[in-house]
């Protein structure tokens, strides 16, 4: 299998070659600038692509496994029905992305900053996003179970109709979300000392008191 160098790809996108369905398996791209560029339905396994710039690219079913995609910058970009499993998303931007139906699955997302995107109907279990910035996100009928939300805020976020069961929540904030028929265990050690401005009755799971 031939491996697509650094500067092969910007050569590509610099000559307006078609990088939809492109195979970048086990690529080096760090630093590259992929901004506005349509990857839909990429596949980056195994991809080294730290530092990079994905503002406002299609990446719309693209399969990602395996891969280091730390402190990338995916803002305003097009993410929906993506695959992402085992990736590292550290310090990574998707301020105002299209997330719809995304799948982040045992991904490390600590510190990552989701402000405002659109991450219904989502897949987001046993991923880490200690730290991460939730505020404003839409996170409505999506499947959290398991995930690590650790000392992250959100604030003004919408997380009505989801599920949290086994989530960790120590010491996140709450302020000012929608949180309607959601599902969370409410005992130690799911929410202790997360500075909660919350309403409980509101989010608590049938069987908070069992």
């Amino acid at each position: 299998m031939d491996i697509l160098r650094k500067e092969d790809v910007e050569r590509m996108i610099k000559e307006g070659v078609s990088l939809k369905d492109i195979d970048l398996t086990f690529a080096e791209l760090d630093g590259i600038d992929f901004s506005g560029v349509d990857l839909s339905g990429a596949s980056l396994t195994g991809a080294e692509i730290r530092n990079a710039n994905f503002e406002g690219a299609n990446l719309e079913g693209a399969f990602i496994a395996d891969a280091d995609l730390s402190g990338c910058n995916f803002r305003n970009a097009n993410l929906s029905r993506a695959v992402l499993q085992r990736v590292h998303l550290r310090n990574a931007n998707f301020e105002n992305a299209n997330m719809f139906k995304v799948q982040l699955m045992v991904c490390d997302a600590s510190g990552a900053n989701f402000k405002g995107a659109d991450m219904r109907q989502s897949r987001l279990e046993k991923t880490r996003f200690r730290r991460a910035i939730m505020d404003k996100a839409i996170i409505t009928h999506s499947n959290l179970r398991a995930t690590d939300f650790q000392e992250a805020s959100f604030i003004g976020t919408n997380i009505s109709f989801s599920d949290l069961r086994k989530a960790q929540l120590q010491r996140a904030w709450f302020e000012n979300i929608k949180a309607e028929e959601v599902l969370l265990y409410g005992k130690a050690p799911w929410i202790e000392g997360s500075k909660a401005k919350l309403d409980l009755d509101q989010i608590k799971a049938p069987n908070w008191d069992d």
